[in-house]
């Protein structure tokens, strides 16, 4: 943690300036956190500020894992931040409107069915919020999608077909973004993949990251049972369309690795989870006679810095047809990040204005994305169509 390269890539670091805000100075809190003796952190705690200053910089890191990609040291920074916040948080009381506030978010959020309710409520007195803006609840709330009356019938399967797979719904995609679903099965099929749904809880990063460890681990505890035993039922691979998820769920093995009963399960799971564009180029997009689109591709960060996949989208894109656009600071975080873009808004709100400026630069006719949080922040900032990369090949 000395050369410092980790703050040259660090978005929060680049807003603010402060090296508590930057991967080095969030691992110097930590560090000084658990070397702290039991008198000073007495100490700190009857005052009521040491503690709460390093968990408010640990809250504003994005957990990007930008400077993990720039580190020449390895330093897993993703894994540092996760211990800090968890023993931090548990050393101090937050106010009860923050703790309400997250309260709300987990339980609203990882739910299917609880964010398809909020969704048709908030369409209905969306007319009457405040003018769009990038902070505005208004702008936050998608357009539903309608889907082709085929897309909720059964179809008989290709005679093609000579694999099989399975996904997961999404709690927030299959409710606000459930085009994504039916053109990744679509598009799958007409690969020779046959493609299941199956109807597990949240993968569970939501109550991970909002550090409810104990709801986490029992949700992933859950998930491993049911899809351990469909792995072994002749399923070849988990394939997640949501990087956000995809990335959390090979994290599995490291976050139950002390869980005796659970290691050796959810380092299988984890083996056997792959990320939507890891098939890519084994994917045969339909033939087209559309005019030829430009594109400004958004990697997710859980993409390119959390699973270091880069290239295979854009490959496909182009291959597909399409002109992508030259992005400039494509490393650099939209600030959805999960639930960031509801607990840090204003910072969130700085990135998204700064990542869309880029994006826009060459006029592109579309923006595509990897990641459902991604594809709803930068979409209630602009009114150029964002859309899942799965999408253009359905």
């Amino acid at each position: 943690m000395h050369c410092g390269f980790c703050n040259a890539t660090c978005p929060t670091y680049e807003l603010t300036g402060n090296e508590l805000d930057g991967p080095r100075g969030r691992i110097y809190l930590i560090k000084n956190f658990f070397e702290e003796n039991p008198e000073e952190k007495h100490e700190k705690n009857r005052e009521d500020s040491g503690n709460e200053t390093s968990l408010k910089h640990l809250d504003r890191c994005l957990t990007c894992l930008a400077c993990e990609t720039t580190c020449p040291s390895g330093v897993k920074y993703g894994e540092l931040v996760d211990i800090g916040r968890k023993h931090i948080n548990a050393s101090i009381q937050r106010p009860a409107l923050s703790k309400l506030k997250r309260k709300l978010i987990l339980t609203a959020f990882s739910n299917s069915k609880r964010v398809g309710i909020l969704l048709a409520i908030a369409r209905i007195f969306k007319p009457l919020l405040p003018a769009i803006n990038l902070t505005s609840l208004a702008s936050k709330i998608p357009a539903k999608i309608k889907l082709p009356p085929d897309a909720l019938s059964s179809t008989e399967l290709p005679s093609t077909i000579s694999r099989k797979m399975f996904t997961i719904k999404g709690c927030v995609q299959n409710a606000a973004a459930p085009q994504i679903n039916f053109a990744t099965k679509k598009v799958l099929e007409n690969s020779a993949i046959q493609l299941d749904e199956v109807n597990s809880s949240c993968c569970s990063a939501l109550a991970f990251h909002l550090t409810e460890l104990e709801q986490a681990h029992t949700t992933i505890r859950k998930n491993i049972d049911d899809w351990y035993q469909m792995l072994n039922d002749g399923y070849e691979k988990i394939v997640i369309n949501s990087s956000g998820c995809s990335t959390f769920v090979k994290q599995y093995e490291t976050i139950m690795q002390d869980d005796s009963a659970y290691a050796d399960k959810a380092k299988f799971i984890s083996e056997h989870c792959i990320d939507l564009s890891e098939l890519a180029s084994e994917l045969k997009p339909r033939a087209s006679s559309a005019t030829k689109k430009t594109i400004a591709f958004h990697s997710p960060c859980t993409l390119q810095h959390g699973q270091q996949i880069n290239g295979k989208i854009e490959e496909k894109l182009t291959q597909a047809g399409y002109d992508l656009v030259e992005v400039q600071d494509s490393h650099l975080c939209c600030g959805s990040a999960g639930t960031y873009s509801l607990l840090e808004t204003e910072m969130s709100s700085e990135l998204l204005k700064n990542k869309l400026s880029n994006l826009k630069k060459h006029q592109p006719d579309m923006i595509v994305t990897a990641n459902i949080g991604c594809l709803m922040h930068l979409q209630s900032g602009t009114d150029i169509p964002v859309k899942h990369w799965i999408e253009l090949l359905a």
